[in-house]
């Protein structure tokens, strides 16, 4: 065997050296003599590849358009209660304010992306209302359709808002990625699962991924950077939705305004008939009660005639996009509540349907 190895050695050191060397120092000094001069002959021969650096392409990061919080939205003074229940009055303070995908009292930055169209769109809430800043095309996104179930790898259709910021530490996700807060309380309460929705960027290392996502909203580095400079991660809500985001009238949102203050004023001064005149029969508390529970707690309630103070702040309202083109909302405030009996502050939660000029409350929290 191993005077055929010698052989295959010989055959392949041919161009080093004669066969006839080589078979000169196999017969006077041996077949290790051998193995030690091919060895020298390979080193002296081998031909090393220079290493090439591979320089990274720097990322081009784009200054926003618009400043964030160069000309912040100013929030209204608190209307009387006579003013805050006129459609009419919410109409005039509306007045020139573009609130195509919103209103916000309180939020510095919003994010309108739409599945099909594989684009989000960057605006700020300035005096004048929405200030579109960018539009990011070629935005990675999950399987068509909304998410329903873990795993089904598809990007939740709603309204959202950033919850987190960081750096990854799996290179995968890019450079930086923001926490959705998917599943809200409209996603739980229909029984969807799920969770880990994140904005974030494409592999560092620069290998290819699939053109879909497993539900994450995926940008080109680049952009995600640029997305950085554009939005403040503590003060922003997402909106996603399949084909088109539905856009919003003045006329829908001071409709939706005088009904929120409607149900307030009722909630107010015990009128139990009129409150849940505004509660949707499919309606379900964040606990997962349905609407009779929730009536029968609150007959009881109303029924002490207690003096209560109730406040809304920082109200928010943004167009929640479905599949069945319904006309849905999310409303948000911080909400002050005070009776003799009881006192809470914290932000609450309204899903509501729009019914000709009718709000019903579909989901409360």
């Amino acid at each position: 065997m191993r005077y055929l190895f010698f052989l295959s050695l010989c055959a392949l050191a041919l161009y080093a050296a004669t066969a006839e060397d080589i078979y000169k120092i196999y017969k006077t000094k041996g077949i290790n003599a051998v193995e030690d001069f091919l060895k020298k002959e390979f080193e002296s021969k081998e031909v090393k590849a220079p290493i090439k650096e591979v320089k990274k392409e720097k990322e081009e990061i784009l200054e926003p358009a618009v400043k964030l919080g160069q000309n912040r939205f100013v929030k209204p003074k608190t209307p009387s209660e006579k003013e805050s229940v006129s459609r009419d009055y919410w109409l005039k303070h509306l007045k020139g304010l573009d609130v195509s995908y919103g209103y916000y009292e309180d939020v510095e930055s919003l994010v309108v992306c739409e599945k099909e169209k594989k684009r989000c769109e960057v605006y700020h809430v300035e005096t004048d209302g929405l200030k579109l800043v960018r539009g990011h095309d070629d935005v990675i996104m999950g399987k068509s359709g909304d998410k329903l179930k873990r795993g089904d790898l598809k990007t939740p259709v709603g309204v959202y808002e950033i919850t987190r910021r960081f750096k990854p530490t799996d290179q995968f996700y890019g450079p930086l990625a923001f926490v959705l807060s998917y599943p809200n309380l409209f996603d739980t309460l229909r029984n969807k699962s799920g969770d880990g929705i994140w904005i974030h960027g494409m592999p560092i290392d620069g290998k290819d991924r699939d053109d879909r996502t497993k539900g994450c909203v995926a940008f080109e580095n680049n952009q995600l950077l640029t997305l950085d400079t554009e939005i403040n991660a503590q003060s922003a809500v997402v909106i996603i939705g399949e084909s088109k985001v539905p856009k919003m009238t003045r006329e829908q949102i001071a409709t939706i305004l005088s009904e929120v203050y409607k149900w307030q004023r009722a909630w107010k001064v015990n009128d139990i008939n009129a409150y849940l005149n505004f509660y949707s029969n499919d309606f379900k508390k964040s606990d997962g009660s349905g609407k009779v529970q929730f009536s029968n707690m609150k007959k009881q309630i109303f029924s002490r005639k207690e003096t209560k103070t109730i406040l809304f702040e920082h109200v928010t309202i943004a167009p929640y996009p479905t599949l069945d083109d319904r006309r849905l909302f999310k409303v948000s405030f911080f909400q002050t509540y005070k009776s003799p009996s009881f006192a809470s502050k914290g932000e609450k939660e309204l899903y509501i349907e729009l019914i000709g000029d009718k709000m019903q409350v579909l989901a409360e929290k």
